[in-house]
């Protein structure tokens, strides 16, 4: 992808307060910047209504879909290889951080250590073959790998008990 990096200087409880409001929405404040500039150059408008109230956040007034597609989808398809991409490599990681946990586990569960080896190769050679640009192969690859990610609260709690075990 060719990028240009932005640097912008803020005052520090405006840069603050908008970390918090995307971390609050699961997001990095880079990440709401880029979708703020990418809808400002599709809809030809960087409207900032500041005699607006601002909206609710996004959980408290619809459901996790129920948003305007228009200005998002020139985008859909390479929007869908990304996610492809980045929950198989997330896949990929989380494998390794668990057989790289099972190492240390005494005794040794070879079985499982053996199992988790297999579904990570297998997931190395999804990435290896994958075409973000085919939307039947998007689709296949979020249908079989979105559901394998674990939820992010089993892993915080995980860390927990690992620190409390030791």
């Amino acid at each position: 992808m060719d990028a240009h990096h932005l640097r912008i200087r803020i005052e520090r409880d405006i840069a603050d307060k908008a970390m918090a409001m995307a971390r609050d929405r699961g997001l990095e404040l880079a990440d709401v910047m880029r979708m703020w500039l990418t809808k400002a150059v599709l809809t030809g408008d960087f409207a900032i209504d500041l005699d607006q109230p601002a909206p609710a956040p996004a959980g408290e007034t619809r459901a996790f879909f129920a948003y305007d597609e228009s200005p998002w989808a020139p985008l859909k398809e390479a929007l869908d290889g990304e996610l492809a991409l980045a929950l198989v490599n997330q896949f990929v990681a989380n494998q390794t951080i668990e057989i790289e946990r099972l190492m240390d586990v005494n005794p040794l569960d070879t079985a499982r250590i053996r199992e988790l080896r297999r579904q990570r190769d297998e997931a190395r050679q999804v990435l290896s073959t994958f075409n973000p640009e085919d939307p039947d192969a998007t689709r296949t690859v979020i249908e079989r790998f979105a559901a394998k990610r674990p939820p992010r609260q089993d892993w915080t709690r995980r860390a927990i008990d690992d620190e409390e075990a030791s």
